[in-house]
């Protein structure tokens, strides 16, 4: 069982190496860098997604595993998002003294928030049910910003697109509250596969799709549609 657990432990390494070479990525400042960025981010959710269906399949579930999952997931959500903002946009905001800015303050926000949500999954939430936005989700709708500008990657197209400082500051702002908000989000893609084999499939084919057609917009409008499907679920909640 020990040798067998090597499998899904380094498939969630690869999910934080993907999260450190975006965080080298990103300190480099330039736009295709910060593209390949977030691109690594998203490419991490990859091996987030599989890792727990491995460790299923091999029996080798262990609470290493988890702990694992969640210090990966704080580098990879939580740290690199914020490295990814902070040289994408929020460098150019307001000096306050000594070479400390603003966008400093406002950079922290973001890995604190999901450093937190991971703790409370961890501790509280898998007993009480699943709240606030998943760091996944957080990070890769804040880090596959900078992707939608014009550049030349392969297979990630040309989206030719820039979000305006004032649109960006406020979903970087309102994704790190969410994470720590108790807001309820299903865990989709967990709740796809405990459907079956079939359902995860279609599901894995569908996105293919999407993603040839649209590349990294689809990554970035269904991140940003999953963030404002659990705002509307609970003003729905609220109201009733």
């Amino acid at each position: 069982m020990a040798k067998r657990s090597i499998i899904p432990n380094f498939v969630t390494m690869s999910n934080m190496i993907m999260g450190f070479l975006a965080i080298i990525y990103a300190n480099r400042g330039d736009s295709e860098s910060l593209a390949i960025a977030g691109i690594l981010v998203f490419a991490g959710s990859f091996f987030d997604l599989t890792d727990g269906a491995i460790a299923r399949a091999l029996d080798v579930e262990s609470p290493i595993g988890v702990e694992l999952d969640s210090l990966a997931d704080a580098v990879t959500y939580g740290i690199a998002p914020a490295i990814i903002a902070y040289y994408f946009y929020l460098n150019t905001l307001p000096e306050i003294c000594c070479g400390f800015n603003l966008g400093m303050i406002l950079a922290l926000l973001f890995p604190v928030c999901a450093i937190y949500r991971l703790a409370r999954f961890n501790v509280a939430d898998k007993m009480n049910g699943f709240s606030g936005l998943p760091s996944p989700a957080a990070g890769i709708v804040v880090a596959s910003v900078p992707c939608l500008v014009t550049i030349e990657l392969p297979f990630f197209g040309q989206a030719g697109f820039t979000m305006p400082v004032e649109y960006y500051i406020p979903l970087y702002v309102i994704a790190a509250i969410l994470m720590v908000s108790r807001v309820d989000y299903n865990k989709l893609f967990s709740d796809i596969a405990k459907k079956g084999k079939v359902a995860s499939i279609v599901t894995l084919i569908v996105l293919i799709i999407v993603f040839l057609l649209f590349q990294m917009w689809a990554v970035f409008a269904i991140a940003f549609l999953y963030l404002i499907t659990g705002i509307v679920r609970y003003i729905i909640k609220f109201n009733k």
